[in-house]
């Protein structure tokens, strides 16, 4: 019923809680831990009993709500030790040597990794040994407390197996305490550790009353390389008779701690991970000089990171971008098969440099893939690797502005990228002839090459079968898109194109209708898809439909307009592969669920939408610019580059088309593979196979022996869930977060596509979380090609990830929306319903009235 924190015996957390369980363990340890006792879950079944007995609980179990917990509470907190509880306690606590107690209490589920009770269960200091009974029960009492039980139940725990067990411990009567984390918690860097320190007792700083002192320790060169001195104002003492004392400190900008204390706490902080081999915070306190460890947790709220990407501490730091992110605006992990066939189309179309391995250029682990900044300047150079990331967004930019990388030179070989220099010599041979075109020659032509490979492409992936061995056929598939790359340079026209407009109108005020010639290009296959689907929301059949069951069932049967079903079976035929995630062979298509089709659809703001003014925004700008050439004497070269620039850059975007259209093939042939597995029990559900990799795809055809769900299981291990990822993190776990840059009230991004407006603001995580109304300007942190929808109702954009060669950039010049990127952070200061102004000019964006 009771367990010394001395004793021999660690009991489980089940029956002494997290707490207690951590203040045996560290005992025994050998850490200066106060000594004490903790009553068992056991030591309190019969107020258990009661209180599970009264119609009070049932009541709650019916419905949890404040008022029948605080019920609850009430009739906890007047409860009595039995004889038996009464006879085991007051022999265990008469042979604790001290005058004064502390007790808290001690979950079986608090402190565990994935919860945090902080706040929640009732802690009550400086109790004298005639008064620990009621404190008992008042600590025993905040287990049925309301915020208690809704967090249990928010976090799928079983209510009805509440219990508690509690710490009665020596009161420590400290001169100074605190808290400290063997990471640093404001940016993650595992080899820092973070201290707060105030006067007197720990409970002014976990309560709040107190702006503490802080401290960071650099633990690998065991040195102080911050501090900050809080105000300190108000401190708690403990009460010689009882009780606690609140008082004015006069030294209350004094350093509550001296550097050889801070080092010293460092160090013990760290052993402490050491032990629990995982990141903890403690709670801690020094009296007459001794240091003394008071409480030790998990830390539940730190990224992880996965272990094959860390370096040892004091090894050269390497420096990852998320490269999902940055590239193709999502940072959801992908299936474990969508990461190795996308990994694997990388290599060849960007001829070596990108590579997946951990160490390699682009290590592809666990559902992300990372840029290795590190990695990467060893393979092209120090000034070409920072040029090259730098060019893609204005976060990385400011980001690396403030670290020396090259203080950190890779260590070791760059793994995979061997034949980077014959291979990229080859594919720029291979290539040659397209460039030729696309500069010197006849773009029509090239643009006619162009579409001849990409349709045999599409020929090839559509005679993709089952019956092939999925690895090598599925890497055939890929390395198709080689084929593509050779042809595609035809976009280096529009290149050409747009550089001798530029030439041609320097100095000229024209730079909105320059913009505007991005709009409506030919060969962009997300532009014609968010025109397509603007017509198919525009027709009178579907407007009335009014639900997602409705919408499958008039498709199902064919009985919308005919109208409709034209624009129906085009879309089917040529953007079916399209959606959330398309670049991941896993997820799901339209053929799967046309509902999607439908939620896409209903978002269209058919009466003001961006698509509707393309076309004449695009035809003014023309105008205006002929009048100017017309008086430069350059209407024929002004004319020549306009028609080029329409005519092939757009294609831009066309590789990526065929990229998702193999991906959407591979995707079915995955799931007729699948359905045999299911047939014969193997798997549950279909789906599953994407948790395998292509070779074990053929080894389970193969061999039926082949353990399908444990092959999932291992390669599912390494995933971790996290809501937001970070952009930029290095080796040692350290998140680097730019600054937004704010300049006379205006937020300072990149100007993505020109052009100025002001509206309110909507911010949305995801794309169809909630309505974006006419006139709204969509805020969000990157966007795909599965927002086009209600991208195009926006009035302006504003994303805090995202260069001008990013999904959301292109959309945005094309039809027209004024767009300003690079802004992390901006989700959390801009709020739905805020008045703002979108400069696409100068990339500024500025809150003009909050909602």
């Amino acid at each position: 019923m009771i367990f010394r924190l001395t004793g021999t015996e660690l009991p489980k957390v089940s029956i002494v809680g997290g707490k207690g369980r951590a203040l045996i363990e560290t005992s025994q340890a050998g850490f200066p831990v106060p000594e004490g006792l903790v009553l068992s879950v056991d030591f309190f079944n019969e107020w258990l009993i009661r209180i599970k007995g009264s119609k009070h609980w049932e009541k709650v179990l019916e419905k949890t709500d404040k008022a029948h917990c605080e019920l609850l509470v009430d009739m906890a907190k007047k409860l009595k030790f039995n004889e038996k509880m009464l006879r085991c306690f007051e022999e265990e606590v008469s042979l604790l040597d001290d005058n004064l107690f502390a007790v808290r209490s001690s979950s079986p589920e608090e402190d565990l990794e994935g919860t945090s009770y902080a706040g929640m269960y009732e802690s009550i200091l400086g109790q004298r040994k005639d008064q620990l009974e009621t404190a008992v029960a008042h600590v025993f009492s905040s287990c049925f407390d309301y915020r208690v039980m809704a967090y249990k139940k928010e976090k799928g725990l079983d209510i009805e197996k509440t219990s508690i067990a509690v710490v009665v411990q020596k009161q420590i009567a400290s001169e100074i305490s605190g808290v400290a984390f063997s990471l640093n918690p404001l940016n993650n860097a595992f080899d820092e550790v973070y201290i707060n320190a105030s006067f007197g007792l720990g409970e002014s700083i976990v309560s709040g009353i107190v702006t503490p002192d802080s401290y960071i320790v650099d633990d690998v060169e065991q040195k102080i390389i911050d501090k900050k001195i809080g105000d300190k104002k108000i401190s708690l003492w403990l009460n010689k008779q009882g009780g606690i004392d609140q008082k004015t400190q006069d030294n209350k900008d004094k350093q509550t701690l001296d550097d050889k204390q801070i080092i010293a706490l460092a160090q013990m902080v760290k052993k402490c991970e050491a032990y629990y081999k995982m990141p903890i915070d403690v709670e801690w306190a020094i009296e007459k000089g001794k240091l003394f460890l008071l409480q030790s947790r998990p830390i539940t709220t730190y990224f992880p990171f996965f272990k094959d990407l860390l370096t040892e501490p004091g090894k050269n730091k390497r420096f990852y971008i998320d490269l999902m992110a940055l590239t193709q605006g999502f940072d959801d992990p992908m299936s474990v098969l969508g990461l190795e066939l996308w990994a694997n189309m990388l290599i060849e179309v960007k001829m070596h440099m990108m590579t997946p391995p951990a160490n390699g250029s682009t290590p592809a682990i666990y559902g992300k893939e990372y840029f290795s900044l590190t990695a990467f300047q060893k393979v092209v150079g120090k000034k070409n690797a920072i040029k090259f990331v730098s060019s893609y967004d204005k976060n990385i930019k400011n980001i690396f502005e403030q670290i020396d990388i090259f203080e950190h030179p890779f260590e070791g070989r760059v793994e995979g990228t061997e034949k980077a220099r014959s291979t990229m010599f080859k594919s720029v041979f291979k290539m040659l002839p397209g460039i030729f075109i696309g500069l010197f020659g006849n773009y029509e032509k090239g643009i006619e090459k162009y579409l001849e490979t990409s349709n045999k492409i599409i020929n090839k992936t559509n005679m993709l079968s089952s019956q092939d061995d999925f690895a090598k056929m599925s890497g055939n598939a890929l390395a198709y898109m080689t084929q593509a790359m050779s042809t595609a340079p035809v976009i280096f026209s529009g290149m050409v194109a747009k550089n001798t407009m530029a030439s041609i109108f320097k100095g000229e005020d024209v730079e909105n209708e320059l913009s505007a010639m991005n709009m409506d290009l030919d060969g962009n296959p997300t532009s014609e898809m968010g025109h397509l689907m603007y017509q198919m929301a525009c027709e009178t059949s579907f407007n009335q439909v009014s639900s997602r069951e409705s919408f499958i069932e008039n498709i199902r049967n064919r009985t919308f307009e005919q109208s409709f079903l034209n624009l129906f079976d085009e879309f089917m035929s040529k953007y079916s592969a399209r959606g959330f995630n398309e670049i991941d062979v896993a997820s799901k298509r339209l053929p799967e669920d046309l509902g999607i089709l439908y939620d896409k659809l209903i978002e269209i703001n058919v009466v003001d939408n961006q698509i509707i003014k393309v076309k004449e925004k695009r035809k003014l700008a023309y105008e205006k610019l002929l009048v100017v050439a017309k008086k430069k004497g350059k209407e024929r070269k002004f004319v020549k580059a306009a028609e080029k620039m329409k005519a092939t850059f757009g294609y831009r975007e066309h590789p990526k088309y065929l990229i998702v259209l193999i991906m959407a093939k591979l995707h079915d042939i995955c799931l007729e593979i699948a359905e045999e597995f299911v047939r014969d029990g193997r798997i549950e559900n279909k789906y599953d196979i994407f948790d395998l990799k292509a070779d074990e795809i053929d080894q389970a055809r193969k061999n039926i022996s082949f353990d399908i769900n444990a092959a999932r299981q291992k390669n599912l291990s390494g995933y971790v869930s996290c809501k937001d990822w970070p952009l930029v993190i290095d080796s040692r776990g350290k998140i680097y977060k730019p600054k937004l840059e704010v300049m006379d009230g205006d937020y300072i991004g990149d100007p993505v596509a020109p052009g100025k407006v002001t509206g309110k603001a909507k911010v949305l995580r995801t794309p169809y979380e909630k309505p974006l109304d006419s006139g709204e300007i969509l805020i969000a942190k990157f966007t795909e090609p599965s927002w086009t929808p209600i991208f195009t109702n926006a009035s302006g954009v504003v994303m805090e990830v995202g260069g001008p060669l990013q999904h959301g950039g292109i959309i945005a010049r094309e039809y027209g929306i004024p767009c300003v990127s690079g802004l992390m952070g901006i989700m959390d200061i801009i709020k739905d319903g805020d008045l703002i102004e979108v400069d696409g000019f100068n990339g500024l964006v500025k809150i003009i009235q909050s909602a």
